[in-house]
């Protein structure tokens, strides 16, 4: 043993003997399979050459740096380089199979079904006629799955303007002019990024001091569809916030409508139609039926007062009369109801950004509440402001809900 011209003694010599043998019982002993395994200083010393086609990069040598990982590996590493880069990792006497890794970009996440949708944004959209930017930046925040805040143009190319995007909606001509559309309002592009700016800025950029509306669910496919879909839908978030879970919303007015969403009445009717926003009939009725009654309420409702016979005693005696009038109609919106989550934190950023810069004092309104989910409440604000009537809720049979009315102190 050894190399020519270095003389090795007889002591060292027992010693690899000893060593190499007790490698060899640990290989055996860690095979578990009592020695049926033979390992491949044994198979060397009798003869018989194994075939190294088959065998793990884990199981090299145990003489092979001495059991050392970090040796293997960098042995590893040497045989790889050393194969013909026209073949696969594979020779004579080594071989590696090859394991095929998935990434993110061959297979990117699937998009959501819906997205959430605040009311408030979704109204300063239609009020601010920015319809067609806000829909990209939804949609933009539908591709960004991950959440990283931003996409890059050439994803957006892809998904929304080629023949096989799974949200194609525009051309690339028309996609080039959003992007410019929404520059510094909904996102910022820059090194091929198309940044998205928050809930928070977008809002304060369009106006809005604090979001008071409950967030809905729109789905991702009706930001698809045409413009005036698009449009309806937006405007038909405002009723699905308003709902309850116990019961339907509270009578609204068109005119009342009209100055939150600035939708004029007759589109109203054209995006509830498109949006299949679902509308409940209301009535009120009031103090028995005689010539005086019938008047003075007619002096306040107009033609929306009539008679009201209650064959079934439902209100008192059988057959007695009931003055009474219809209310404004109560809707129901096409979309599910989201739970508020960041919305406080949102309008906590709202506030900081407004302390910054401009005040919201002009732009807060608020209505007088008239409607009441019972009595007490009905009574305990009529006392507070007894110039105007309250109602509240009585019984419904699902086509229209009556309501009780305690009655202004002006009237008559």
């Amino acid at each position: 043993m050894g190399t020519l011209g270095h003389a090795i003694s007889s002591e060292l010599q027992a010693a690899q003997l000893r060593l190499l043998q007790l490698r060899a019982e640990l290989q055996v002993s860690k095979s578990g399979t009592d020695g049926k395994q033979a390992s491949l200083f044994e198979a060397e010393r009798n003869g018989k050459r194994p075939s190294l086609t088959h065998t793990p990069v884990t199981q090299l040598p145990p003489h092979l740096g001495w059991e050392s990982a970090g040796f293997t590996a960098a042995v590893t590493q040497t045989i790889r380089r050393s194969l013909p880069s026209d073949k696969p990792a594979q020779s004579d006497n080594f071989s590696i199979t090859a394991v095929s890794a998935e990434t993110a970009v061959s297979n990117s996440p699937t998009l959501p079904k819906t997205i959430k949708l605040y009311p408030d944004v979704a109204i300063s959209l239609l009020r601010q006629e920015q319809v067609a930017a806000g829909r990209l930046w939804l949609l933009l925040q539908a591709v960004d799955v991950v959440g990283c805040g931003w996409v890059a143009e050439a994803r957006a190319r892809q998904v929304f303007t080629s023949k096989r995007g799974d949200l194609r909606f525009c051309g690339v001509r028309q996609l080039r002019n959003l992007l410019g559309q929404g520059d510094n309002t909904f996102w910022v592009r820059e090194n091929g990024r198309i940044w998205l700016r928050s809930v928070a800025k977008v809002a304060f950029t369009l106006g809005i001091v604090r979001l008071k509306m409950r967030p809905v669910a729109l789905p991702v496919a009706i930001l698809r569809q045409g413009i005036g879909t698009v449009r309806a839908h937006l405007y038909a978030a405002f009723h699905s916030s308003r709902e309850r879970a116990e019961h339907t919303s509270g009578p609204i007015a068109r005119t009342t409508v009209a100055r939150l969403t600035a939708v004029q009445p007759r589109t109203q009717r054209r995006y509830e139609r498109k949006a299949r926003v679902k509308k409940q009939a209301q009535f009120a009725i009031g103090a028995a039926a005689t010539t005086e009654a019938l008047q003075a309420r007619g002096w306040e409702q107009g033609r929306a007062t009539f008679e009201f016979k209650d064959f079934k005693g439902q209100q008192g005696p059988h057959g007695k009369s009931y003055v009474a009038w219809q209310l404004p109609n109560s809707y129901v919106g096409p979309h599910t109801q989201q739970p508020k989550g960041r919305q406080k934190r949102i309008n906590r950023a709202l506030t900081d950004l407004f302390m910054q810069g401009m005040t919201g004092n002009g732009q807060r309104t608020r209505i007088a509440r008239r409607f009441f989910d019972n009595g007490r409440l009905a009574a305990k604000s009529y006392l507070r402001n007894p110039k105007q009537d309250h109602y509240w809720r009585g019984v419904g049979n699902g086509r229209y809900q009556l309501w009780q009315v305690m009655e202004s102190d002006q009237l008559g």
